[in-house]
């Protein structure tokens, strides 16, 4: 995507192209001025859009240092990593690491993802949710938009720490309220936010894209999506990292199963 920004320099990184643009910011592809660049040869730089009333500056400036703040404490494979946070005179943005890829959305309009490409998001995402809550942090915004996908299926991760917040006895949340009511857990709408509302948003997406594809969908998928959407907070996995284990478990079990059943 052409960009007025192209050839722009920003801490050392010079813009190449624009990725995306969002109501409130833009991404951008870069690629290093030097050979010894600190995050690379190529990163994505993501920049607030400025233009706006200064009360609304003030808001979304702060919302997005937080972002900073909260994205790069984390360090996971299924987690885009945030590397800095930079205020460069009306620029205000971050830089991260970059993957060639696009959106779970942007895949769904060019193809239709099979049973076993939607159990591997699937296990990459509850992969990625568990070490959220290790590290108290909600995201708040789980949707397909949000998922990033290399073409060959390798690298599969979350992105858009925008409205996330991290739990602590002094937390305070600027948007409870934020978030994509198509996936939201009912008690969202109340104001709550937790790790087990970002499990919900992620069930209803699997659920979304299983009717999508097609195929039969095997008995203990089924029954640990109902675990990941019950609409009682209670009645849903207490931890990603259990739903992830039972996906794992279940899935192997039952290749192997079926693959002795064709053998014999």
């Amino acid at each position: 995507m052409v960009s007025k920004r192209a050839g722009q320099v920003i801490e050392n990184y010079e813009i190449v192209e624009q990725i995306w643009q969002g109501s409130t910011s833009g991404v951008y592809l870069a690629r290093a001025t030097s050979l010894n660049a600190q995050f690379g040869t190529y990163v994505a730089i993501k920049i607030l859009n400025t233009r706006r009333s200064r009360l609304n500056n003030s808001i979304h400036i702060s919302q997005f240092r937080k972002q900073a703040r909260i994205a790069m404490e984390l360090n996971h494979p299924n987690i885009v990593k945030v590397f800095k946070f930079f205020h460069n005179g009306e620029d205000i943005g971050l830089i991260m690491e970059y993957v060639a890829g696009k959106s779970m959305r942007q895949w769904s309009t060019e193809k239709i993802f099979s049973l076993q490409e939607i159990i591997l998001i699937f296990k990459a995402m509850l992969s990625a949710l568990d070490h959220l809550e290790q590290n108290r942090v909600v995201h708040k915004d789980i949707k397909p938009e949000n998922i990033l996908i290399s073409p060959d299926m390798l690298t599969i991760k979350l992105i858009d720490f925008g409205y996330a917040i991290k739990k602590s006895f002094f937390s305070w949340d600027k948007f409870p309220y934020a978030g994509t009511e198509r996936y939201m857990a009912p008690e969202r709408r109340t104001g709550q936010a937790t790790h087990k509302s970002d499990i919900y948003s992620l069930g209803k997406i699997i659920e979304e894209y299983l009717l999508k594809c097609g195929q039969e969908v095997p008995g203990y998928l089924a029954a640990i999506l109902k675990n990941c959407i019950a609409p009682e907070p209670e009645n849903r996995y207490e931890h990603a990292a259990v739903a992830h284990k039972d996906l794992e478990f279940l899935t192997e079990y039952h290749r192997k199963k079926d693959a002795l059943r064709h053998h014999l």
